[in-house]
């Protein structure tokens, strides 16, 4: 259990050394948090995407599949351990072509009593690929809140994701930046992304994007309560 999404066993051994013995029977009897799995359940049961959505497990939701049955449909990873889960896999769109992407999912605690749920999207459908970031407040017993990636990250800016200068076909565009969650420790990579037309022509230039660009990895801080550039 890596720093910063903590479990019930480090507590529950704590309470036994430093609290009385009455508070400790109440802390050992108190029902863990949910694993991420379960909690991702809970959010799919609850989510209603929006009609542009194209993300495969939006689809399955649109055709109203229960959850087992959606990961029944994709190649799913829960590491509960590491508060982390990946779900890959193939969606067909209303028109017949197909929808193929990865989701991943991440916890990263701020307390006992709150979370922030990092959820990434990365697929191609129709013709076009695109990723997208969200970020959640979870707090138990209330609903869940998205949260501005503005209140969590640092300013980002494109030098920050060029290794070196940007070529003809990169002059005067903005770079996206999608957050890839981290599986094993409580960092969040920023990866650079462009629209499909911006790397279309950019390879139509000999330009290969994924080559120019070099990731930023940012660090957790449980105490500030938000994402800090690693040193």
């Amino acid at each position: 259990m890596r720093t910063g999404r903590p479990g019930g066993a480090g507590l529950n051994r704590l309470a036994v050394l430093t609290f009385p013995a009455a508070l400790c029977v109440l802390l050992l009897s108190a029902a863990p948090p949910p694993g991420i799995s379960e909690t991702l359940r809970a959010r799919y049961d609850a989510w209603t995407p929006v009609a542009a959505d194209t993300t495969p497990l939006a689809l399955f939701r649109k055709q109203s599949l229960d959850w087992e049955t959606a990961l029944g449909q994709l190649a799913p990873l829960f590491d509960d351990a590491h508060a982390y889960a990946e779900l890959r896999g193939v969606a067909s769109l209303p028109g017949g072509q197909q929808s193929v992407g990865v989701w991943r999912a991440a916890v990263y605690h701020r307390n006992a009593a709150e979370a922030v749920l990092v959820l990434n999207d990365d697929w191609c459908a129709a013709g076009l690929c695109k990723t997208r970031t969200r970020f959640v407040l979870l707090r138990p017993g209330q609903p869940d809140r998205p949260l501005d990636d503005t209140r969590l990250v640092p300013r980002i800016v494109d030098s920050d994701l060029l290794d070196g200068a940007a070529p003809d076909c990169l002059k005067g565009v903005t770079l996206g930046v999608q957050y890839l969650p981290s599986r094993y420790d409580t960092t969040l990579t920023a990866m650079a992304t462009v629209s499909s037309a911006v790397r279309d022509a950019c390879e139509a230039s000999g330009v290969e994007v994924a080559l120019l660009t070099r990731p930023l990895t940012l660090t957790w801080n449980a105490q500030a309560r938000k994402f800090t550039r690693a040193r």
